[in-house]
């Protein structure tokens, strides 16, 4: 019997043994976006003497990051905001070629969809935003809200 188990278990010369194994690799989309600063505040609490107009209030402390495998994407803005009082313009600073071209000051003037950064394929990226809140004196004073959303999507 131990001569037989011996047998079975030695490979003769000649013989090989062999198996396969597929392996389907897939690759999904990946979108990622993020922005450092999730809330802020614009005061306008100074006016100019010589215009009578009140100073803008600018803050350019947000850090937006992204990154995409995809090709043809864009980076949209959109405020919650419908009808706003005051006036919020917005810009990308800094956008490195490599990973798309900014879009000149957008106004955010109600709550539809605006392109902030334009032509993005395979890359990843960061830019600071730049927000600018100005008034008239005709606006008069008060508090106002935009919940402002960034979205990377197609073209």
């Amino acid at each position: 019997m131990m001569l037989l188990s011996l047998l079975v278990s030695a490979q003769l010369p000649g013989q090989e043994s062999s198996t396969e194994q597929t392996l389907t690799l897939q690759v999904l989309e990946i979108n990622k976006i993020g922005i450092n600063k999730n809330a802020m505040t614009l005061v306008i609490d100074q006016a100019s003497l010589e215009t009578g107009a009140p100073l803008p209030a600018v803050n350019e402390e947000s850090m937006l990051v992204w990154i995409t495998n995809g090709e043809n994407k864009k980076i949209t803005v959109a405020s919650n905001n419908p009808t706003p009082r005051f006036l919020v313009e917005m810009v990308a600073l800094e956008v490195p070629s490599s990973a798309g071209t900014p879009t000149p000051e957008i106004v955010l003037s109600d709550n539809t969809t605006k392109d902030l950064v334009v032509g993005i394929s395979k890359a990843s990226g960061k830019c600071r935003i730049k927000l600018t809140a100005s008034a008239k004196i005709s606006d008069g004073v008060g508090t106002e809200t935009h919940i402002i959303t960034y979205t990377i999507t197609g073209s």
